[in-house]
Order: structure tokens, then C-alpha cells, then sequence
């Protein structure tokens, strides 16, 4: 069974009726690495707020295991929420100036009404390689990379079994981006996560992924094992995000529904492209009227 999943799910933009995510349908199993990758404005962090619960769904469903998370009640979804945990782009803006460390350590404690640990603190801390003369710091004495890690030692609290992470390292130095990285590889191991990653970046999807799946104008346009994508990859859009292709522009228009989103900017456009085609079959499969 699915540890995380969506059926079928659409997202308008709060407020408006303009739909982000379109008709997406995941799946992830316990303790994959799912990369979602696509350019601005394709519904990537969009989709990860409405798997937290953060967005309701215009359409379609939410599953958190076997559990739809829009038939909970706000008490039942709290009570859940331990179980998936966010890490968010900016720590700055993640953590409370006027926290400590270890005030902010300490609240996800509070907040469900479990006793704080000083040891447990601290084993938080030393998990995501800090010192623990830290505790006492406030965010603006650290670095931005050590306010990354306090976010992520903030979410490990309460044991989730899943991480959702909102390009984690984007706001980091190169160098301090690869600690990173290692240090999730290393806490996914020792604490059997499972991880959703959300991202622009190639690199990252490289070096966590197991799967990877393509969004583009809020559609999934091509999913499949992050070697069989990466390697062969199968929709026009795709193959632009990895340099095989032609470059995707932002400035450049996006076709109306029904049909593919990404035909007025594909070399490959025919005039079936014009319905909207589903995605194959199979392990690693794409929205293209050009994929059998």
C-alpha cells in the first residue's frame, strides 16, 4: 500500500478558480525518494502543500496511507500531521526570530502535547550534525545552512515517516548544498523515511531520487525510475529539462485544455496533441500522443 498518494487531484489558486495541479495521480511507497521536477510555476509546491493538507482539493483526493485527509476532521488531520512532516525552501522565514534553538526544537513537543526531553533536544540536534551550543543561539547567529538543518532537526521531532520537501537547498551555498544532501541520504538510511522532494534543480533529483515525476503547467507528463527518465527520457517537455531538447521558456506561451499543455512550444506537435493524451502504461510512461 501507497504511504502517500493522489487520485486524480486538482488545485485552484486560492481564491480564484484557476487550477494549479490538474488531474494528478502519485503514488508513493514506503521509503522511496520521489523527485518532482519541473520548472516555475508548473504546481510543484502547489502539489506539496495540498499532500500536507495545507490546500483543499477542487477535485479528486488526498490519501495519507488509506486515509483520505479531506474526510478528517481538523482534530483527526493534526493528530495525523506527525506522520508527514514539510521542510520548507527559507528556513529564515521556517523558524522564529525570537525562538532559541531549543524553543523551536521544543514546540512541535508542545504542540502535541508531549513531554519536552532535554536529551531528546539534543539527540535532535547532534542527528542533523550540529553542536549543541546551538540550543542556545537564536536563527540570525547561524548560518543559513544551520538554519536549514535546524528546520530539518525541527521535523525529524516527532519521528515522521515522511519528509516533504520544498527545494531544500535552494537557498544554500554549492558547497553547503552537497552537505545537505549527504546528510538527508544519511538520515533517510538510518531512519527508514520516505521522501517527497519538489524541485528545479537536476542535481538534487540526482542525487536522492529513486523516481522522478515531470510536471508541467500543473500535469504529470512523464513518471518513472529516476535512471530509466534521466536516461531515456520520453515526453518533449522532459527531454528540454535535461538538454536534450529544445529549452523551456517561461515567456512562452501555454495551450489552453483540452490537449497537451507543452504543444505550442514542441518541434513534435501534431494535431492529435490537441486532446489530452494520458499517460502510458507501465513503469515509466508519458502524457505524449507520441509515446506508445
Amino acid at each position: 500500500m501507497s504511504i502517500l498518494s493522489t487520485e486524480h487531484l486538482s488545485v485552484a489558486w486560492p481564491g480564484t478558480r484557476r487550477l494549479v495541479v490538474k488531474d494528478v495521480s502519485l503514488s508513493v511507497a514506503q521509503g522511496e525518494v520521489l523527485g518532482i521536477l519541473g520548472e516555475s510555476g508548473s504546481g510543484k509546491s502547489t502539489l506539496l502543500r495540498a499532500w500536507l493538507g495545507l490546500l483543499p482539493a477542487s477535485g479528486g483526493l488526498v490519501r495519507w496511507g488509506d486515509e483520505v485527509i479531506g474526510s478528517l476532521s481538523a482534530a483527526q488531520l493534526a493528530s495525523r500531521r506527525r506522520r508527514v512532516q514539510p521542510v520548507f525552501q527559507d528556513p529564515s522565514a521556517a523558524l522564529d526570530p525570537l525562538r532559541t534553538v531549543r524553543e523551536s526544537l521544543a514546540e512541535p513537543f508542545q504542540i502535541h502535547r508531549r513531554p519536552v526531553v532535554a536529551a531528546q533536544l539534543e539527540a535532535l540536534l547532534s542527528d542533523v550534525q550540529l553542536p549543541l551550543e546551538l540550543l542556545a543561539q537564536r536563527p540570525a547567529a547561524l548560518s543559513v545552512g544551520q538554519r536549514q538543518r535546524v528546520s530539518l532537526a525541527r521535523a525529524l521531532a516527532l519521528e515522521p515517516e515522511v519528509l516533504l520537501l520544498d527545494e531544500p537547498v535552494s537557498a544554500l551555498d554549492v558547497s553547503v548544498q552537497a552537505q545537505v544532501l549527504e546528510l538527508l541520504t544519511s538520515l533517510r538510511a538510518r531512519r527508514r523515511l520516505t521522501l517527497v522532494i519538489v524541485t528545479h534543480d537536476l542535481g538534487v533529483v540526482r542525487a536522492l531520487a529513486t523516481r522522478v515525476a515531470v510536471l508541467f503547467a500543473g500535469r504529470v507528463v512523464e513518471q518513472g525510475p529516476l535512471r530509466s527518465v534521466f536516461s531515456s527520457p520520453l515526453h518533449p517537455y522532459t527531454r528540454a529539462l535535461l538538454g536534450a531538447g529544445i529549452e523551456p521558456a517561461l515567456d512562452q506561451p501555454v495551450a489552453e485544455e483540452p490537449g497537451c499543455a507543452f504543444r505550442l512550444r514542441c518541434p513534435l506537435a501534431v494535431a492529435s496533441c490537441a486532446t489530452t493524451p494520458a499517460l502510458t502504461n507501465g513503469q515509466h510512461g508519458a502524457a505524449c500522443v507520441m509515446v506508445k
